[in-house]
């Protein structure tokens, strides 16, 4: 007697385990949508009826007591793998759920630059004495300052310039100079002696709040474009810095076919607003919103959405696909790691993939190839996420991407698209174009008593894309 109410209380704990791991799945794929109505009648049977049926006969069967405990052990694997199945999904759809929405803001990393020969070791060294600064470039640069004067008291001194300040700043007219680790970067790239006459003695970060970006539409009936942005940093992906890569997707779901725009970093282009000319990369400085407008302005588009990648994003999402095949136009030996590439398919890891997408000087043609490369990933990318492997590692590729890449495509898009490419499992076709131009020194907007290699652009090729993207939004 004592043992079947053992044996009834048994079957009644696994009923009750097996019933709240059924609610808790079935709630959280009934609240994000994802799975289409085929997959929910497969769903039903599987995780509803039969289960429903093992605790009715475990619970309500008097007879066949062998059979009672191999469906009670069933019950039991049942509870386990939907238990299993709820920790990917929670994972999923907490991703999803924080990508999309944690970045409502950008950050600006700062410098502090003192002569290489002094001797100062802290910023508190630098008490009462003068920092060189200039809002030229920089419109919230008095926020820049203020977090500087919670640290230490500063003789503040504004200039016209960069060029102005350095002078003073090697000739011990002034103690320091505050400037923006991107402007820095943008120095030294043309003048690397500023690295050497200069030492970096303190960093910080100011945070800044961004306006909303992307005109939003529906992915699964119209056509859309998202704008891609590769900065060339392995710090945070909020970074406002240069604006490495540069490429237009446009996509239409109901042709499933997807359009590639590479746009090469030094296109000589009108930022928005500003009236004057500078390259695409720079952009990338005064903010993803500035990069999206002034490619909209380049082509005549609306761009819907972005995504906004650092270096860590590649290599992390190549390593957790196990590699990737990315097909090479040329044999050439790599920027980083002069790895020998082949003309053809290779197989890249993570760093071998950064390095086959930031190479350029290996070639004649240089930035164009580069670009062109940028995209051969992508489909590279977009081949192996598509392929059926993917369900294997897909928990292991969230990790990966976790901090590494910001969007504002919202979750309930990225669910519509997923629950799409689950219900018809489609082949996209992709095309790639890039625009050109031709090699020149100018000044820019972010350089303005400087010349820089730039990329005039060559209008017919701007003519093209624009009639490329007309063509892919009116395929039905």
């Amino acid at each position: 007697m004592k043992s079947k109410k053992l044996m009834k209380i048994f079957y009644i704990v696994i009923a009750i385990f097996l019933l709240i791991a059924i609610y808790l799945d079935t709630f959280l794929i009934l609240k994000y949508n994802v799975l289409p109505t085929k997959y929910l009648i497969v769903y039903s049977i599987i995780v509803g009826l039969i289960p429903m049926f093992l605790i009715f006969f475990t619970l309500f069967k008097k007879r066949n007591k062998k059979l009672k405990l191999v469906f009670g052990i069933i019950e039991i694997i049942y509870t386990i793998v939907l238990i299993i199945a709820l920790y990917f999904l929670n994972n999923t759809f907490n991703f999803l759920d924080d990508f999309a929405n944690r970045f409502d803001y950008e950050t600006k990393n700062y410098y502090i630059l003192v002569n290489n020969d002094n001797k100062y070791n802290s910023i508190k060294e630098l008490k009462n004495k003068k920092i060189g600064y200039t809002a030229g470039l920089d419109e919230n640069i008095d926020n820049a300052l203020q977090e500087i004067l919670k640290i230490v008291t500063l003789k503040e001194e504004k200039y016209d310039g960069y060029n102005e300040i350095l002078e003073k700043l090697y000739n011990d007219e002034i103690e320091s100079m505050l400037i923006l680790q991107s402007n820095y970067d943008m120095l030294v790239e043309n003048d690397f002696d500023i690295s050497v006459k200069t030492k970096i003695l303190y960093k910080f970060t100011v945070k800044e709040k961004t306006n909303k970006v992307g005109k939003e539409v529906n992915v699964l009936k119209e056509n859309f474009n998202i704008y891609i942005s590769g900065i060339d940093s392995y710090d945070s992906v909020t970074e406002k810095t240069r604006s490495d890569v540069n490429i237009v997707m446009s996509v239409n779901p109901k042709a499933h076919k997807i359009l590639l725009i590479n746009i090469p970093r030094d296109y000589y282009v009108e930022l928005d607003g500003t009236g004057q000319k500078d390259k695409l990369t720079h952009a990338g400085v005064y903010g993803v919103e500035m990069s999206v407008k002034t490619i909209e302005n380049l082509l005549d588009i609306d761009i819907n959405y972005y995504v906004k990648v650092n270096y860590n994003a590649l290599i992390n999402l190549v390593d957790a696909l196990d590699g990737v095949e990315v097909y090479s136009e040329y044999d050439f030996s790599s920027f980083e790691f002069h790895h020998k590439f082949k003309k053809g398919y290779n197989n890249v890891d993570g760093k071998l993939a950064l390095d086959f997408v930031r190479t350029r000087k290996a070639f004649k043609d240089g930035d164009r190839v580069r670009g062109e490369n940028q995209q051969r990933m992508i489909q590279a990318l977009v081949k192996k996420a598509c392929s059926a492997s993917i369900l294997l590692k897909y928990d292991k590729i969230l990790k990966s991407l976790n901090g590494t890449f910001a969007t504002n495509i919202s979750t309930d898009d990225i669910m519509s698209i997923i629950k799409m490419q689950l219900d018809k499992m489609p082949t996209w076709s992709i095309e790639t174009i890039s625009l050109n131009g031709t090699d020149a020194y100018k000044t820019t907007y972010s350089t303005p008593n400087q010349e820089l290699y730039v990329m005039v652009p060559d209008e017919q090729t701007i003519v093209e894309a624009k009639n490329k993207l007309a063509i892919i939004k009116d395929i039905s």
